[in-house]
């Protein structure tokens, strides 16, 4: 019931949405098969992904039916994680490793670019189960300040949920101790599916203004 309530009032919000996945067979078959020859061997390699879906389809896709979680970063060589002082969504102080349980929104993060980025990132990620799926919303924003060249190319790395426990919000997940990814993949900014729908923020801003502008007004 909670779930019901939740994704009614969500649906009716401006926040972007990706619908519970309806995979043709042929892209499970697909899917099934990029993940067990390239991603459960778990060796940390590079990896290529050569479909016609579109990647956050596959990521999503592993997330919810192989027990693997994500992580965004603009950088490249990262063979082994460690944990740093940092902040769950929800403010609590954590020295930690993050990943996801959302392509999407790992992918804003391998994209965005942080390489003399100044002010805030500000995002949201809520999901829903269904009894189709997973239902999922959105909200991405970036400083004005950095309104020009703000993407690049990006890596997204995948890991085992085993090593992981859930952190502030649904689909952050942290990890307190060193890990080695199970692979690695090249990401351009043309795989984020909401790159023309990036809000555009103010530091005089607060973020809670920012949000519940998301939220309730139409752009």
């Amino acid at each position: 019931m909670q779930s019901l309530i939740k994704k009614f009032i969500l649906d009716r919000t401006q926040l972007l949405k990706i619908e519970e996945l309806k995979l043709p067979e042929q892209a499970i078959n697909e899917f099934d098969e990029l993940y067990s020859r390239l991603i459960s061997t778990g060796d940390g390699n590079e990896i290529t992904y050569n479909s016609s879906y579109p990647l956050f389809l596959f990521l999503n896709y592993v997330i919810e039916n192989k027990n693997v979680l994500v992580h965004g970063s603009n950088r490249s060589s990262i063979d082994n994680f460690e944990p740093r002082d940092s902040s769950l969504f929800n403010g609590k102080p954590i020295k930690a490793i993050f990943a996801s349980s959302d392509g999407v929104w790992s992918l804003f993060f391998a994209v965005i670019n942080r390489k003399g980025y100044e002010g805030s990132i500000r995002n949201l990620c809520l999901t829903v189960p269904t009894n189709i799926g997973i239902k999922r919303y959105y909200y991405f924003s970036k400083n004005h300040h950095n309104a020009g060249d703000a993407w690049t190319n990006g890596t997204i790395y995948f890991f085992s949920t085993y090593h992981f426990k859930q952190g502030g919000i649904r689909d952050e997940w942290v990890c307190e101790e060193k890990i080695r990814p199970l692979a690695k993949l090249s990401v351009t900014p043309d795989d984020f599916p909401f790159l023309d729908k990036v809000s555009i923020h103010s530091e005089t801003d607060s973020a809670v203004k920012t949000i519940l502008k998301a939220i309730f007004i139409r752009k």
